[in-house]
């Protein structure tokens, strides 16, 4: 018996142990607002935040067959190499947040000393470009090594694509709220790097995007969208007794960041700011013979639906073997032209020319054609057959893309253009190329048709598929189909086969 006792002594106090009492309860802290925040711009730019770059609800199939949590912009390899630092005003300062995405919290950034607003708009030189006082600044900072280590050198562009893809998201979900958003390129990083507290971390400042209200909301500005949660994107919540904390570096990401030193703007003078409206599509010379213009159908109009349509948003794991229609063709390039407010408006803007390489589009012969916003049309810029094998040579031979009905060629004379402007060049063109890229995926939720963001392609071969003219690179790829529900995408290797990369020489 004494034996079954001592036996049972361990139970017993376990069991003790777990008993709960009401008195001894816990309760979690509640999200409480620093003094002086206005809680309606605070519920407002958490439903931004949550619908320009957050989480949808639901999960999708990633690469190795796992599933992962979805996001409202695409991303290389899903790995979305940057973070998101939120600064708002408490009435004397400026709070840091940094938005955790995967718990979908914004909470206090240890490593960002106190600033007043104003003194941080003012210095990082994003004051210039506002048309009101700033009410949020939203910065986003690229972490290079998350997609270098696995993309090389050619990670470091899709820090700008991906970056570009959010920032264009965030101001278009703050319109659809009846906010204003003026995006920057062109701020003092140096500045800005130190006033967040990220010198030493690896991390480099790329993009801001700045909220303003406006005193009177316009006529044809949209309603705001659903609430928040209601619309199938998770909203972020305030947490302000919490402070996070950024991973720090090791010492292949120490050795990897200052590799970048030659490339990176984050060590070079701030280029002028032009602030202004920018539209990043450019007009193809007109043609010789107009006449055999393809006219599309005219855009549906109707009010802006980019609420609904950030959640729905999902990037294609492969096609089936079918055609589009030309129709969804044409909304696809719906709006590609819309402007943003930014920091980089120019009198003649270096911005994305967009040709469309048919495959399989009913209604529209196979070959390549120039698209023109201004007469809303596409021009033939070189017909004959495009084969599926074509389609594998422009896309590293990424097999589940072989059925897409067309692919979309983003280009611009990168060269020349870089000769002129240096690194603010390499940064601004792929901002524009990623704004065109995420007004597409919007475009491709209404259409109902499958898209993907290509960042892994043979240059040269989607040069000559898309007739380019000499001297124009393409800079960004999209393909397009009818997505198989059913598709896989896996890596042949672990390290980014598609960029004919080994695991040696990649910083």
């Amino acid at each position: 018996m004494r034996t079954q006792l001592r036996s049972d002594t361990p139970l017993l106090e376990f069991w003790e142990a777990t008993r709960l009492s009401a008195d001894d309860a816990r309760y979690p802290e509640q999200a409480e607002p620093a003094a002086g925040t206005d809680e309606a711009i605070r519920a407002a730019l958490a439903g931004v935040l949550g619908r320009g770059c957050g989480q949808r609800v639901g999960t999708v199939l990633a690469k190795g067959g796992t599933f992962v949590q979805a996001r409202t912009t695409p991303s290389a390899g899903a790995l979305y190499p940057f973070e998101v630092l939120v600064g708002l005003s408490d009435g004397e300062r400026c709070v840091s947040y940094l938005y955790e995405v995967d718990s979908g919290q914004l909470n206090p950034l240890a490593s960002a000393p106190p600033v007043a607003l104003a003194e941080l708009v003012a210095q990082a030189g994003l004051a210039d470009a506002a048309a009101a006082p700033v009410r949020a600044v939203v910065t986003l900072v690229a972490r290079p090594w998350t997609s270098m280590a696995k993309y090389g050198r050619r990670g470091y562009l899709y820090t700008y694509l991906d970056i570009g893809h959010a920032a264009t998201n965030l101001a278009l979900a703050a319109r659809a709220a009846g906010l204003d958003a003026t995006v920057h390129l062109r701020f003092r990083r140096q500045w800005l790097t130190h006033a967040l507290g990220l010198a030493g971390t690896c991390r480099e400042p790329q993009a801001v995007v700045t909220i303003t209200v406006p005193g009177r909301p316009p006529a044809d500005r949209p309603a705001a969208g659903a609430p928040a949660g209601e619309d199938g994107v998770v909203t972020p919540v305030w947490r302000d007794r919490r402070q996070a904390r950024l991973e720090p570096p090791g010492d292949p990401e120490r050795r990897n960041f200052e590799a970048l030193r030659d490339i990176s703007l984050s060590y070079a003078p701030a280029a002028v700011a032009r602030p202004g409206r920018i539209a990043s599509v450019t007009e193809p010379p007109s043609p010789a013979e107009p006449s055999a213009d393809v006219t599309l159908r005219r855009p549906r109009g109707g009010p802006d639906d980019h609420t609904a349509l950030a959640a729905r948003r999902q990037s294609a794991k492969g096609f089936l073997p079918a055609a589009v229609s030309l129709d969804q063709v044409a909304g696809l390039l719906d709006g590609l032209d819309g402007r943003l407010a930014a920091d980089f408006a120019e009198s003649a803007p270096a911005g994305i020319g967009v040709r469309l390489v048919a495959r399989a589009v009913t209604g529209l012969a196979p070959g390549a054609y120039a698209w023109s916003a201004r007469r809303h049309a596409l021009h033939p810029a070189g017909g004959g057959p495009v084969g599926e094998e074509d389609v594998l040579a422009t896309c590293q031979r990424q097999d589940g893309l072989r059925h897409a009905g067309a692919l979309v060629l983003l280009h611009t004379p990168l060269r020349a253009l870089l000769r002129e402007q240096g690194r603010a060049g390499l940064a601004e063109v792929h901002f524009h190329a990623a704004h065109v890229a995420q007004r597409m995926c919007v475009n491709a939720a209404r259409e109902r048709v499958g898209i993907t963001c290509v960042g892994g392609f043979d240059e040269a071969h989607a040069a000559r598929l898309g007739h380019l003219p000499r001297g124009e690179e393409v800079i960004y790829l999209l393909a397009v189909g009818v997505a198989d529900p059913a598709a896989r995408k896996v890596d042949r290797d672990p390290v980014a086969y598609s960029h004919g990369r080994t695991a040696a020489g990649l910083i």
